[in-house]
């Protein structure tokens, strides 16, 4: 993660206990929406977090992603939704595994 990021938003106002717990990743995803490395920053951690140990970085982790994008004010918010939206569904796909492969029978039904 890049440790040059935006100053302090204010689009929290004070009320996020993330802010304080994790400061400047806290400001990095409010930046998603308007500023392109946020947004991969995020996605890169969205890939990696069951492959890396994220236990002893200061990062929101995945599960507050949703609530953290619904308690803040965003410049974009369709960009804000869709950014942590996908952010959760890669981190969830990961432990649901790949979809199963279409049957013989299925792919069959599918070409008629």
């Amino acid at each position: 993660m890049s440790t040059a990021h935006a100053p302090r938003l204010t689009s929290c106002l004070g009320h996020c206990d993330l802010a304080g717990r994790f400061p400047e990743h806290h400001d990095r995803l409010l930046a998603v929406d308007i500023e392109p490395e946020a947004l991969v920053e995020l996605l890169e951690i969205a890939v990696t977090w069951h492959e890396l140990d994220y236990s002893e970085a200061d990062v929101v982790g995945p599960r507050a992603w949703l609530d953290f994008a619904g308690r803040h004010r965003w410049s974009r918010p369709e960009v804000a939704e869709r950014a942590f939206s996908l952010a959760v569904d890669i981190v969830g796909r990961r432990a649901v595994g790949e979809p199963p492969a279409p049957t013989l029978a299925r792919v069959i039904e599918l070409v008629r």
